[in-house]
């Protein structure tokens, strides 16, 4: 299973294009590894792309983890109710600082 790398922008503009792409694999059968460690601006939008990938996951018992998770996008799905521990977390590595825009 090769990551899939999340784009830098997670937001309303990018999540259908982002969508696809998890869907796509979600349809080949993969477990869905996304890293995240580039996303620097994310919406709640973004973050509803995330959990209907997890969700459908789940539904298809395959796994979903986020790796190298962003600080911001950690701090959005704790912001939105949907902390990181969601996921089968695999080497998240952020820190507490706020380093970029979380608008939702």
């Amino acid at each position: 299973m090769n990551p899939i790398a999340l784009p830098e922008r997670l937001r309303i503009d990018t999540a259908a294009e982002c969508w696809q792409e998890l869907r796509a694999a979600l349809d080949a059968g993969e477990d869905l590894q996304l890293d995240s460690a580039a996303v620097n601006d994310v919406d709640a939008a973004g973050v509803q792309v995330l959990l209907m990938a997890r969700h459908s996951a789940a539904r298809k018992a395959q796994g979903c983890s986020l790796i190298g998770t962003s600080a911001v996008l950690a701090q959005a799905l704790q912001a939105l109710g949907a902390p990181e521990d969601g996921f089968a977390s695999s080497g998240a590595q952020h820190d507490d600082k706020d380093s970029g825009d979380i608008n939702g």
